[in-house]
């Protein structure tokens, strides 16, 4: 019986002493293993020196990154100190770093609380230094994709001459109306800066969209009408229709959205407005009235109905449910267009015979009932087979002079056509086109670079190819 209490004391005395011993990072005597890494290739050695880095032994030095997270998990425990629950917070510590270890990291937490219920703070504080540092990871990685965005949309050049000015203009102090710059009845010039957009951290994102949100509750609040909201991926909707219309026409925007940023190859989930662009639907023309009156204190010009207002970074799209389901639709994603446009690299804009016709094209595009194609299309055709008009006329036309859409609009018409024939005849180059003039090449000079071809020769080109086919 002595004996065998000898040997337990020896026992509780060894086991003791080899665990700090672990917890120091030497591990004695050298620990044999064999594991298949990551890779595939297997490790095989004896493990002399650790940490909650990774290992040393025979083999050299293995982070633990290089391990499954089972693996890491299994061999990290038979190394640390079991007694401290300070061991286990770094343990969860190193397993939040490998991919799809959160269970085992979580399981690693409630075995320090369990040896130390004192360290709930530690575990906390933890967590939050987790989360804190995979959304700045997530975030790092979103703007390293929104700067390489805006160095392929406006050239490299032009996006690096911004980031000082642009700092300036954010600090300065805001007025309490900026005015409209870009809403194509009422632009004062067809050629707004070329000055790229900044790019966003989360922090100003959160902070754009919670001013966006803001200004709409204020101007709804000044109608004194009651709209459902809706906020989508890229969008928050505002209507005064029923819940589930408003959920419907969110989707079909996102999915307008998306389509659109596949034209000009976005990476994908790419957000491009300041926060969130704000469209309010409303259901009568009256309240559609009244709401760009309290927004922006004058009324839609006849027959419009819908506008987008693109203030500075801003993006909101007004418009009110018409009778005609299909035609309100078209209107929608065409001012939503104009919108994206507005947003897509800097805010250059396009001559108007592009601006207005890239919108239409994008409507005819979208979904499948839009008047578009029934209506657009017919009246273009039907001028330019009259055999007395110039579509050089149309590409001269422009907002600045009042020239603009022309005589039964038909600028719209032949803009559509016009963008439809470039899209057809060179989508990659049509798209290029876009990115010079939005980085601040005159637009016939861009023409053409990607085309070959002059004003002139464009718009013998359009005449030739709808004189006789559709």
């Amino acid at each position: 019986m002595i004996r065998f209490e000898h040997f337990l004391i020896l026992l509780v005395y060894a086991l003791f002493s080899w665990s700090p011993a672990l917890a120091q990072g030497v591990v004695e005597p050298p620990l044999p293993w064999k594991v298949k890494l990551i890779s595939g290739e297997t490790l095989k050695g004896t493990i002399s020196k650790w940490d909650f880095k990774g290992i040393d032994g025979s083999f050299g030095h293995a982070p633990w990154t290089n391990f499954k997270p089972d693996d890491a998990n299994r061999m990290c425990k038979k190394l640390l100190d079991w007694r401290l629950a300070s061991q286990y917070i770094q343990l969860a510590r190193m397993l939040f770093t490998l991919q799809d270890a959160d269970k085992l990291a979580d399981a690693a937490l409630a075995d320090a609380i369990r040896r130390d219920r004192n360290c709930a703070n530690e575990v906390v504080a933890l967590r939050a230094e987790v989360a804190e540092h995979r959304r700045k990871v997530i975030e790092d990685r979103r703007i390293a994709a929104e700067k390489e965005f805006q160095a392929k949309a406006v050239g490299a050049d032009t996006a690096k001459k911004k980031d000082n000015a642009s700092k300036k203009k954010n600090n300065a102090p805001k007025e309490k109306d900026d005015a409209p710059i870009a809403q194509p009845a009422r632009a004062t010039s067809d050629a707004p800066s070329a000055q790229p957009w900044s790019v966003a951290t989360d922090a100003e994102r959160a902070q754009a969209l919670t001013d966006m949100k803001a200004d709409a509750d204020r101007w709804l609040k000044q109608v004194n009408v009651r709209y459902s909201v809706v906020e989508a991926k890229y969008w928050v909707l505002y209507a005064d229709l029923p819940i589930g219309e408003t959920k419907d026409l969110a989707q079909r925007m996102d999915d307008m959205y998306e389509t659109v940023a596949k034209m000009f190859a976005l990476p994908v989930g790419l957000n491009i407005f300041h926060g969130k662009a704000v469209v309010i639907v409303s259901a009568t023309e009256a309240h559609y009235r009244a709401l760009e009156m309290a927004a922006y204190n004058s009324m839609p010009p006849p027959g419009a109905i819908g506008l987008c207002h693109m203030v500075g970074p801003k993006v909101v799209v007004s418009a009110y449910k018409s009778q005609d389901a299909n035609r309100f639709m078209a209107t929608l994603v065409h001012e939503a267009s104009h919108g994206f446009m507005h947003r897509y690299g800097s805010p250059a804009r396009l001559p108007s015979w592009a601006d207005e016709g890239y919108a239409e094209y994008v409507a005819a595009e979208s979904f499948p009932n839009s008047t578009t194609k029934d209506d657009r299309k017919p009246q273009g055709l039907q001028w330019i087979r009259s055999g007395t008009n110039d579509v050089l006329n149309v590409l001269h036309m422009n907002y600045e002079d009042g020239s603009w859409p022309g005589p039964d609009a038909i600028g719209y018409a032949i803009g559509y056509l016009t963008v439809d024939y470039l899209v057809q005849t060179n989508r990659q180059g049509f798209g290029e086109w876009v990115k010079d003039v939005k980085a601040g090449i005159p637009w016939e000079e861009a023409l053409k670079k990607r085309f070959g071809w002059s004003i002139t020769q464009l718009a013998q080109a359009v005449k030739a190819r709808y004189r006789a086919r559709d």
